[in-house]
């Protein structure tokens, strides 16, 4: 259980986690089974980040994270717990490459690969399932403003003029957007420590388009679903028909970082075009009539270029501002979930 609080009636919470994505699902996870009182502020509607599942009219797409996979013991641990709640399942060991869009050849599964994962119902039925373990403590459509400290305790200012007080902060946004929050809470050097504070600052980002199509009929990926470019504006393209979470055929294709960056401001109709013109040949039919539905999602925090490669930073001790997330080990999902876990075990150490 948690550390017994000599002023507890001046806190809210034992600690407030901005962010629920798989970062702060996971430390929250870990920090409300060990007795502290979490509050949980995710800016967006739902829970799980870019492990992100969207309908399209009857289609269901994962438009962020297409997979994850598991090596460490801890995550592994939890995604056996969440197979067993029938959350999430192996979908492959490999997927195939085409070597350019130009060239439909397929590099042949010759390799051995390990398991890739999915969520039973989409990529949020893990963040989900690890979110009713706790769900009185998240408060979705709250965004985060500044993080500060007034005396021994952190206050979390949020956009709807709400003020959260605790005993310790945990943020797990990408960095650009956890060093926003923070400059506006006035935790910049000399407050904190300058280095850390430089090394938090150093992650840039990668954009990404993804565009959801619902088809009029199944579409001539090959099996099991998932396609990856060696070359080109694509990166990915995924069937979610196949893959087994959308009743009724559709695709998920994913740009490439390249091609992100220079069109991020295109129109988004142009974009929708030069990515579906791109795929053609694997949509049955032509493309002015095989397409139901679209919907372009534009993410400008894709994927972290210059990971840090500590699990967590302890920008602030006393009281304590942890910062954690996909920003440090890789960007995987895993290394997402086992920065959160990091986090909440360095601040369960700090109060025992």
């Amino acid at each position: 259980m948690a550390a017994p609080n000599p002023d507890e009636s001046l806190y809210q919470y034992d600690i407030v986690v901005i962010g629920a994505g798989i970062a702060g699902l996971m430390a929250s996870n870990y920090l409300s089974k060990a007795g502290y009182k979490v509050a949980v502020l995710e800016k967006s509607r739902g829970v799980g980040g870019r492990m992100a599942t969207r309908r399209l009219g009857e289609a269901v797409c994962d438009h962020g994270t297409q997979y994850f996979s598991v090596k460490g013991r801890a995550f592994g641990s939890v995604v056996l717990e969440a197979r067993e709640s029938g959350a999430v399942m192996p979908w492959c060991d490999m997927f195939p490459k085409a070597k350019t869009l130009e060239d439909p050849a397929v590099v042949p599964l010759d390799e051995v690969g390990h398991a890739r994962w999915k969520g039973a119902r989409g990529m949020t039925s893990l963040p989900k399932h690890l979110a009713q373990q706790f769900s009185e403590s998240v408060k979705t459509g709250i965004r985060v403003n500044a993080v500060s400290i007034q005396g021994n305790s952190v206050h979390v200012s949020c956009e709807n003029d709400e003020v959260f007080v605790a005993r310790a902060a945990l943020l797990t946004a990408p960095s650009p957007q956890i060093v926003e929050i923070l400059t506006f809470g006035g935790l910049v050097p000399p407050v904190v420590d300058s280095v850390k504070w430089e090394v938090l600052s150093s992650v840039e980002y990668s954009s990404c388009f993804s565009l959801m199509l619902k088809l009029k009929q199944p579409s001539l990926l090959p099996d099991p679903g998932g396609l990856e470019f060696c070359s080109g504006p694509v990166a990915w393209i995924s069937d979610n028909f196949q893959k087994g979470i959308s009743p009724v055929p559709s695709l998920t294709i994913q740009a490439t970082a390249e091609f992100s960056k220079v069109h991020f401001d295109t129109d988004p109709i142009r974009v929708q075009d030069e990515l579906t013109k791109a795929v053609h040949r694997w949509i049955d039919g032509d493309i002015s009539n095989a397409i139901d539905a679209s919907s372009l999602q534009r993410w400008k925090y894709a994927f972290p270029i210059s990971p840090i490669k500590a699990p967590m930073i302890a920008l602030q001790n006393s009281p304590p501002v942890v910062c954690c997330g996909d920003s440090f080990g890789g960007g995987r999902v895993e290394s997402a979930a086992s920065s959160g876990l990091a986090a909440a075990r360095w601040i369960h150490r700090f109060f025992e």
